[in-house]
């Protein structure tokens, strides 16, 4: 009963001091775990062979030093494989989708553990370990499980790169969307400039036969061939202006109101792939969002300013629809099955400068909220 309850009291406070994914946090106690059984086993088999009458007896010296061997012995390899394999894994900024099943995997190894160990009610567990079979096979089992943790680290680690690709892919799309639009703006430009001879002689002729009537009809139709003068620069920061330009086609093919009012400088502390990733997501949930909504009035507000060392990002949106949320503050998705992986990106990215990012949505309408501070200013 006192040991039942010491090990609740345990797994209470880890589970309350590590912040952290409950299936993430499981993954890496349950790791520790096995490779912790092991040493145990590996000391008490050792102790059996070098000093058997101690190893029967409760708590020998024999013990302690046997333990202390085995630990000198895997401390060497298991730091290096923690250091090179799961903690790149566990520290990854993913989805946290896939560590609900993860853990399931260390899971399984503890409990063929305990079953070995204490599902045998012919032997004791002490005469268990000091079988050496016995501790072939947890080894040989430890070494099966440490290659599937391999697997799934790097499984963990190249979703990341695929997601880390997919928003640099999405950064170029956007950049060769806005030079598209100035080398259109340049033709129509050009254009313009060259034919501009012709409607003078046009307009002189007119004035001089005295037809103002037709003057007037000729310099309407003129106006509405004249190039559109909309913005082609919405702020100085490249990387914003473009993704802002390339949504603002999107909306107007969409009959979407696009409202912005941002003042990004070029040289910022927020990196050229981050501020796409910010704007991107955001700007690409808040169309999707209107697209499904009816009526006229949807539209999009997007508000971004650098207020001393912060870079302050607000992207709200026309939405009739119901937020949810797991039980972590983690949005779920409205595309597909599982967590928001756009907005998990936005807030791993703040998270990154110090900064929050806060989600809600009120009065039909949803307000996205982003600050990043930069880390060299106190």
């Amino acid at each position: 009963m006192s040991a039942n309850f010491t090990l609740s009291s345990h797994l209470t406070f880890y589970f309350m001091a590590v912040k952290n994914l409950f299936g993430k946090t499981l993954f890496t106690l349950l790791t520790i775990s096995n490779l912790a059984n092991l040493t145990v086993v590996s000391a008490k088999c050792l102790e059996g062979f070098f000093f058997p009458v101690l190893a029967t007896q409760d708590y020998r010296w024999s013990s302690s030093l046997m333990f202390f061997a085995v630990e000198i012995c895997l401390s060497v390899p298991v730091l290096l494989y923690m250091k090179m394999v799961i903690v790149p894994a566990v520290k990854s900024e993913s989805s946290g989708l896939e560590w609900r099943y993860l853990w399931l995997i260390p899971a399984t190894f503890y409990l063929i553990w305990c079953y070995l160990l204490y599902g045998n009610s012919s032997h004791s567990s002490l005469e268990i370990a000091l079988q050496p079979k016995n501790t072939l096979f947890l080894f040989a089992i430890n070494i099966g499980a440490f290659l599937i943790y391999y697997v799934v680290a790097r499984l963990i680690l190249e979703q990341n790169k695929s997601l880390e690709l997919r928003d640099k892919n999405h950064q170029l799309i956007m950049q060769a969307m806005q030079y598209k639009n100035l080398q259109e703006k340049i033709t129509d430009a050009r254009r313009a400039k060259h034919d501009v001879r012709h409607h003078i002689a046009l307009i002189q002729e007119y004035l001089t036969e005295g037809k103002l009537d037709a003057l007037h009809d000729y310099l309407n139709e003129y106006s509405k061939s004249l190039p559109d003068n909309s913005l082609v620069r919405f702020c100085e920061n490249t990387a914003a202006n473009a993704v802002l330009l390339y949504f603002a086609q999107q909306a107007k093919d969409n009959c979407i109101n696009y409202f912005v009012k941002v003042k990004i400088p070029n040289d910022i502390f927020v990196s050229d792939t981050d501020i796409s990733v910010i704007f991107g997501n955001l700007i690409e949930n808040a169309l999707e969002s209107c697209k499904n909504e009816s009526g006229n009035d949807r539209k999009i507000l997007i508000r971004a300013n650098l207020t001393g060392s912060s870079l302050c990002i607000t992207v709200d949106n026309t939405f009739s629809g119901t937020l949810k949320c797991t039980n972590d503050d983690k949005l779920v998705s409205t595309k597909h099955k599982g967590l928001g992986l756009g907005t998990q990106s936005v807030k791993n990215i703040a998270a990154h400068y110090n900064g929050v990012c806060h989600f809600k949505t009120e009065d039909g309408m949803f307000y996205a909220s982003v600050m990043c501070c930069n880390k060299t200013d106190n």
